[in-house]
């Protein structure tokens, strides 16, 4: 039974992944303004990234003897910057508990599918991080305002 829960949670993150493909898509056609110069092709390496991910998994999930899902999770959409970051950490995050759930399903049989899975969970991690710098739920907290660098 551990094997249909995991390809059942793989097709759960293949449909955020194809959600990611869309979303970021979308948010690199919709950005404007100042914006637009810099985000247009951040959102298109995301969306790329996203279909790399779909691929594999889609993959796997055959590997294990599933059918892979061709509908996508909930898409977001936006005009503005902030809130289309808001939007896609989100996803991002959705899309972590997955692969999390995934790899819970795993058993000690399981292992390379567990290693895989970490190397998933992981990039996921990276995106989240890179978002909440982007959102600012993540800030840096600097203690003095000056750096003085010691002579060597």
């Amino acid at each position: 039974m551990a094997r249909a829960e995991l390809v059942e949670n793989l097709n759960k993150a293949l449909s955020y992944e194809l959600a990611a493909i869309i979303q970021y898509s979308q948010h690199s056609y919709l950005i404007t303004g100042p914006d637009r110069q810099v985000f247009k092709d951040w959102f298109r390496d995301q969306a790329e990234e996203a279909q790399e991910h779909a691929e594999t998994v889609g993959d796997k999930i055959v590997a294990l003897g599933g059918i892979p899902t061709v509908e996508p999770a909930m898409i977001r959409q936006a005009v503005d910057l902030p809130e289309m970051l808001k939007q896609d950490l989100e996803l991002e995050r959705e899309a972590i508990a997955v692969y999390m759930a995934a790899w819970s399903a795993c058993d000690d049989n399981d292992l390379p599918q567990k290693f895989w899975l970490e190397g998933q969970i992981a990039d996921e991690q990276m995106h989240i991080e890179e978002l909440e710098k982007l959102t600012s739920e993540r800030t840096v907290k600097v203690s003095t305002e000056r750096i003085v660098l010691k002579e060597m």
